[in-house]
Formats: structure tokens, sequence, C-alpha cells
């Protein structure tokens, strides 16, 4: 995934710690503009009502959201092997908030033509990820395939694309749908020629 940029931080309200704070806490120190830090409050706290409070990562604002999943490429005794993926990422950068959809949500937002647009003018610049798109300077102009639609631009990330700055209310509301839906669906199921390190994230095409 990209990586949050460390420059894009105002003086002051840089991580401080390894282990991030809880993404309430972080948001409301963080976010100056009181309906952008309003709507990501919203949201935490309908995630902690759900039951979905996105993990702590390290070395920068980085959250996770998890899901499990079924690997039926895996198996020991028996027994296939489970574990849980990231099916968003939340950030803070830039003075405000972002979330990166992973592919399997990316793929139930696509479905919902309100916000398909939306989607489409989020694309994220990489700030290199370690996927290779480091090598593709933000000078450098490709034509990519993202999701069965051409962009031909520059910067932008080649493993995960989409980012969401600073959602709105609509675009909070389809989220909110998609990632209920997949917490009370059955696992996410890995089968034959799927990877879950790849399943989360966009894969060249």
């Amino acid at each position: 995934m990209p990586k949050t940029p460390f420059h894009s931080h105002k003086p002051g309200k840089e991580p401080k710690f390894k282990r991030c704070p809880p993404f309430e806490e972080a948001v409301a120190a963080y976010i100056e503009k009181e309906a952008d830090k309003s709507r990501a409050l919203e949201f935490a706290q309908w995630l902690k009502k759900n039951k979905l409070s996105p993990s702590a990562g390290n070395n920068g604002y980085n959250w996770y959201v998890n899901f499990k999943y079924i690997d039926y490429n895996k198996c020991k005794d028996g027994t296939y092997y489970r574990g849980t993926y990231h099916g968003c990422y939340l950030k803070l950068f830039q003075d405000t908030w972002h979330i990166f959809p992973s592919k399997d949500i990316l793929e139930q937002i696509l479905l919902r033509e309100e916000i398909k647009e939306v989607l489409w003018n989020s694309l994220f610049p990489c700030y290199g990820c370690n996927y290779g798109c480091f090598s593709y300077t933000h000078q450098t102009e490709y034509k990519q395939v993202i999701l069965g639609r051409v962009f031909t631009g520059k910067g932008i990330c080649r493993r995960n694309p989409i980012c969401l700055s600073n959602p709105d209310s609509e675009t909070l509301a389809v989220l909110k749908d998609i990632l209920l839906a997949r917490k009370n669906s059955a696992d996410l199921e890995i089968k034959a020629n799927m990877n879950i390190y790849d399943y989360g994230i966009l894969s060249n095409e």
C-alpha cells in the first residue's frame, strides 16, 4: 500500500510514537477543519459501534479495518488456514484524513453508480510502496488498466491507486454499507491462483 508521506505533516503534527494512538484520538488532535473532523469522528464511532474498530499500525498515522479469510491453498491436518486481511486503510496526512479501500472493497464500491465518479476522481500519487511504484517517477507518464478502466497519467500508484480523501457523507454512507456487508458475510475465500497478499491490493495489469 502507499506509504504515508512524512513530509506532508505540519510542524508539530508529525507522528510522535512508533505505535499509533486510537484513530479517534489522532483525528481530534490532527484535523483542524471542524466539518472534516466531525465526519471522521462520526465514522470512527460507527466503526466502534459495529465492532470494526481499526487496529493501529506503526511509523505514521496508519490504521487498518480487518476482515477474515479462509485460504484453501493452505491446509494442515485437514484444516484450512484462516486469518485476517486489511479491508481498508485509514491514514492522516496533508491536514486531513484518507481511506484506501482494498481490492475486495473497491469491487463492491464500483457496483454503486451514485459514487462511481467520485471513485474515479480519487486516484492517488504514489510515495513509494515497495511494489515498484517508486521506480516510476512522478513525471513518468504511462497507461494502466485499473479495475477495467484505462488511465493515462503521471505518478499514479500502481498497486493501490484509489484514495478517498476527506470523503463526503454520501461516500461514507456507501462505504459503511459495504463494510458492514463484508463483516456479516462469509469469510473471503482464497482459492486456486489467488493469494491473500495480492488480493487485498490491486495487481498490476
